[in-house]
């Protein structure tokens, strides 16, 4: 969803083109040279050049970025960016910290030089990429843009070693347990300590032509196991001295768990009180919700927010964000997405209802949220114009001060307890000092909110020191710090400048990234941390004397626990050193940089084909089928043209469609025009004389419907729920039956031989009643449609859907369309019951004289397909129910299922499966056909109205149209992401010609 349109400029550098729409020059011309850098140093390990110019889409913050059209489908909140593969480009925001902003870069350049590599090898091209494990090319991207000193995902290797669970490169493959960036990145440190860097790319090329296995034998000449055992033996040789407590107690009592919350509770906030903990948590597994527990027992007391029960918010800001209580305890705040931008949430704690919802001015994007102890202000972290600055708001006036303005990056604030000063980590110690490495570490200032003077807090330089919170007398300084390698708490005393490190976890203490908050500080001292173990985040509750303080140097600082294992590198050091050094090397001139007009430059996005085949010495005659669809777009992805042509028999069953499709503002509209045949077929038998002689005919009609249609639409997103649609279209439809026919002695069945004939349109009219003349159909339709619905594995698990349209046909038929279409879906774990009704109806003169409605498809009604019908030869043997009662010009359906997930992910399915995702459900359909005039009854079998006769003597008998009511099972099975299939045992109530039920397949996703 588009909330606006971004007016993109274009500027050249020597390797890349970037688009944007930045107005901060500055900023622009050092990221743009940063892009240079990370060429060069990736042109080191892959040894590649770019020939053309790379394309590069920057934007200013997440939420635009969110709204990207240049990649197709949804753009999480834990998306940093995207590199996609025809066009090679690399799509991503600014980072409210200027190492994000840099990482990112780094990253998907990575993946653009895997792309081109790949794409223009001499033996390897796109489809190699299947071979590629995720863990692969992800982790690849992170050790060429972090190295192997990394603090973070060291923390995650301890975890694996210290509960027994590092994985094989097979389990990294096969299975999604692990994260393949921080495993990824761990396996590749390993390759280049141990082989040196110039081993990666040949690895990595191989691996692409022949899948990981085969690529390992072939360039270390061993299999994979021995590959993964000599890793595992690393990383337990590395962590083995380090690990000096193996209870590994944390300190505390633990309040928010597993058990009472999900697997990750992240972003604690303990209330001014100590009495309320407010987190956020994917406890109900379709989104991450806000919360609210009592912070002494861990009792959850209620959801204080949801995107799904909310429709204003997008997303809570999850990844990198805590909010905060009002001083009274009574309010809650917190940034949200919403409309495009980051929001001020601010909830009633008591009620959990909503108080308002508001943007912060031109600041796109802000988090971290800090209550004023007077209640009067609000300050954040906000990210406008490229720079990160610390913000008050106040909530009386509704005005906006900027306390920094500046290049540095400002994070994580937080007020002393008088209310006159302000805590945060910010860049600007390593930035000022020189500091040479990639990486820009935060340190810790405070800003005195009268004076304005910022005074840095210089201790463990080049450390990240994150989440600073004030004691309760203000005297002491609690934050997390990676000073040592490990992720612990530290106290800090002004008066005295002493350090105390407070914990000595061999995990630590984080939230999902190593910049998310992890630490909370009530007015009493009471000390709320998220602890990782075990892939997984606990929340506790702790006070100043449950902790055994040790007193440390402010430049006590060694981070060999941060390199990921071996320690030592034995081969080619190409990357570390480069890393280590970034900050030395030489920047591309800024005379370099200069802008240049913007091109649409339509490439190719997409191109499928779905093969040939041929039909030769067939009955009717020779076939060709084949087809192949492509979707066109510019750079930007804003205007996409598709292009689909497709054959399946003879040349009257070409058809094709041209659609143009424009994306560039809040409203998406386009236009297409086709030609589309719809090809049918029946068989009858009978007698035919032919020059005096009778035949015994067996008879196969191939009915033709041709559409040539031109159409125009248009689609207003009011929310990412709810959108509004409207559209035209012109149609023209045109028919063709060719009759084929074998001819046979009536007595002794003796072949005479066949031929193919076209039948005119008052033959094919007298066969099949009504007519077959072509006529034309103009259409204006309008829709609203809403959709917050979560989906499982195979269906919707919970939420709604809903579709209320209705159509006008003018032209050779003059009626109206109108459809209902309602979906509820209630999640009782572990069951979701689901309720559908659904009614399509052809109001007007015209409506009985297009072709009948079915209701018969197993997509609406199991049990009834026409095909099944085995003895449906007049309406006696089945009691006047036939297929004819399945077809009408209105349909109504209700079905109710109640579904649960049998197979598939832990916390989810019954029973815990990697590879068979499934539901299994019991389902009740009902649905009734009809036309204006008909009688409706409701019950199981018709009566039979009246016997009419037709102009040719013969008599049709007239009955009541019945709902066709059904149960039975399902199950949905989700066949690796390509598509469900549902096969079904389902009993068929008004049915006479089975005795018992009838099996059947269903090829479609859950309603």
């Amino acid at each position: 969803m588009r909330y606006k349109a971004l007016n993109f400029k274009v500027k050249e550098s020597p390797h890349f083109d970037f688009y944007t729409y930045l107005k901060n020059d500055s900023l622009l011309t050092r990221f743009m040279q940063e892009g240079e850098l990370w060429y060069e140093l990736h042109q080191q390990v892959f040894r590649d050049t770019f020939l053309r110019k790379n394309p590069l889409i920057l934007y200013n913050n997440h939420p635009d970025f969110q709204q990207t059209t240049a990649i197709g489908g949804e753009i999480s909140l834990g998306t940093g960016g995207v590199t996609e593969a025809l066009k090679n480009r690399v799509v991503m925001p600014i980072m409210l910290i200027n190492n994000q902003t840099r990482h990112v870069l780094g990253h998907e350049l990575v993946h653009a030089f895997q792309y081109h590599t790949l794409i223009e090898g001499d033996s390897t091209k796109l489809e190699n990429i299947g071979n590629l494990p995720l863990w692969m090319v992800e982790g690849m991207a992170e050790y060429l843009s972090i190295g192997k000193k990394d603090a973070f995902t060291a923390m995650w290797m301890r975890d694996a070693y210290l509960n027994k669970d590092i994985p094989s490169l097979r389990d990294l493959t096969e299975s999604n347990k692990y994260f393949p960036y921080r495993y990824g990145q761990a396996f590749w440190a390993y390759i280049g300590s141990t082989y040196g860097d110039t081993v990666i790319v040949p690895f990595f090329k191989n691996t692409a032509k022949y899948g990981y296995q085969t690529a390992i034998k072939y360039t270390f000449g061993y299999d994979e196991a021995t590959l993964s055992n000599l890793w595992r033996t690393s990383i337990e040789n590395a962590y083995k001295s380090l690990l000096t407590d193996t209870a590994q107690v944390p300190k505390g009592k633990v309040i928010i768990n597993n058990k009472n919350g999900g697997n990750m509770n992240v972003s604690p906030t303990i209330s001014p009180d100590g009495k309320y903990v407010a987190f956020l948590s994917e406890k109900e597994l379709f989104s991450i919700d806000l919360f609210l527990a009592d912070a002494r027992t861990g009792k959850i007391i209620r959801k204080l927010g949801s995107t799904q029960s909310n429709s204003h918010i997008d997303d809570f800001s999850y990844i990198e964000s805590a909010g905060s209580f009002s001083n009274d305890s009574k309010k809650f705040a917190y940034s949200v997405f919403s409309q495009g931008k980051s929001k001020l949430l601010i909830i009633d704690v008591d009620k959990g209802k909503t108080l308002s919802l508001e943007a912060m001015g031109d600041i796109g994007e802000f988090s971290n949220i800090a209550w004023s102890p007077d209640g009067n202000t609000i300050a954040f972290s906000g990210l406008k114009n490229g720079y990160s600055d610390i913000y008050l708001y106040n909530l009386n006036t509704k005005k906006i001060t900027q306390l920094t303005n500046d290049q540095y990056s400002d994070y994580h604030p937080s007020f002393s307890r008088d209310g006159k000063k302000l805590v945060f980590s910010t860049d600007r110690l390593s930035l000022e000092s020189g500091y040479e490495g990639v990486d820009i570490p935060l340190g810790l200032a405070i800003i005195d909110l009268t004076t304005k003077e910022i005074q840095k807090i210089d201790i463990f330089p080049n450390a990240n020191n994150l989440n600073p919170q004030f004691s309760a007398d203000d005297s002491q300084l609690y934050f997390l710090s990676n000073r040592d390698g490990f992720r612990n708490l530290y106290r800090y005393t002004f008066d005295s400048g002493k350090i105390e490190r407070m914990t000595d976890y061999f995990t630590g203490i984080s939230g999902i990234t190593e910049y998310s908050p992890a630490l909370s500080v009530s007015a009493n001292d009471d000390i709320l941390y998220s602890y990782y173990r075990a892939q997984k985040y606990t929340i506790y509750n702790a006070k100043p004397s449950d902790f055994s303080p040790v007193e440390v140097s402010s430049n006590d600082v060694n981070f060999d626990a941060a390199l990921l294992p071996p320690p030592q590198s034995l081969g080619v050091d190409v990357i570390n050193s480069n890393l280590k050094n970034y900050n030395i090397f030489q920047r591309v001139a800024k005379s370099t940089i200069k802008p240049i007009p913007y091109q649409p430059k339509f490439q190719l996005d997409y191109l499928q084909g779905s093969g040939v085949g041929v039909a030769v010495n067939s009955r009717y005659g020779a076939g060709l089928a084949s087809g192949i669809q492509g979707i066109f777009s510019d750079i930007l992805g804003r205007n996409q043209l598709f292009a689909g042509l497709a054959i399946n028999g003879e040349i009257y069953d070409f058809g094709g469609q041209f659609a143009y499709i424009n994306q560039k503002g809040r409203i998406t509209w386009g236009a297409s025009i086709s030609h589309i045949p719809f090809m049918s077929g029946l068989m009858s038998y009978g007698y035919e004389t032919i020059n005096g002689n009778t035949y015994y005919t067996e008879n196969t009609d191939i009915i033709r419907t041709f559409q040539d249609q031109i159409d125009a639409f248009a689609a207003y997103p009011i929310s990412r729920t709810t959108r509004v649609e409207l559209g035209g279209a012109f149609a023209h439809y045109s028919y063709r039956v060719d009759r084929y026919s074998n001819y046979y002695d009536p007595n002794t069945l003796y072949y005479y031989g066949s031929d193919k004939r076209k039948l005119s349109n008052e033959e094919a009219s007298a066969t099949y009643g009504g007519n077959f003349n072509s006529f034309t159909l103009q259409q204006l339709n309008a829709a609203f449609v809403g959709d917050n619905s979560f989906f499982g594995v195979a269906a919707p698990l919970s939420g709604y859907r809903y579709r209320l349209s209705a159509e006008k046909y003018f032209g050779d038929f003059s009626f109206m369309g109108y459809t209902v279409d309602l979906r509820k879906y209630q999640r009782i774990k572990p069951v979701t019951l689901a309720a559908r009704a659904y009614t399509y109806m052809r109001v007007g003169s015209g409506e009985d004289q297009l072709y009948p409605l079915y209701i018969g498809y197993p997509f609406l009604i199991r049990g009834y397909e026409s095909a099944s019908f085995y003895n449906n030869n007049s309406n006696a043997t089945q009691g006047g129910f036939d297929v004819n009662q399945l077809m009408g010009s209105r349909i109504a359906v209700v079905n109710l299922e109640a579904r649960l997930p049998f197979t598939g992910p832990e916390k989810l399915a019954a029973i815990k499966s990697g590879l068979l995702f499934s539901d299994l459900n019991v389902f009740f359909d009902a649905g009734l056909a009809w036309s204006a005039g008909d009688k409706i009854a409701f019950k199981k079998e018709p009566d039979l109205i009246e016997t009419q006769t037709n102009d040719d003597g013969s008599k049709v008998n007239i009955y009541e149209k019945v709902p066709a009511l059904s149960a039975g099972i399902s199950l949905r099975v989700n066949l690796f992401g390509y598509f469900v299939l549902e096969p079904y045992y389902a009993i068929p109530f008004n049915r006479k010609d089975i005795k018992f039920g009838t099996f059947g397949l269903n090829f479609a996703p859950g309603w």
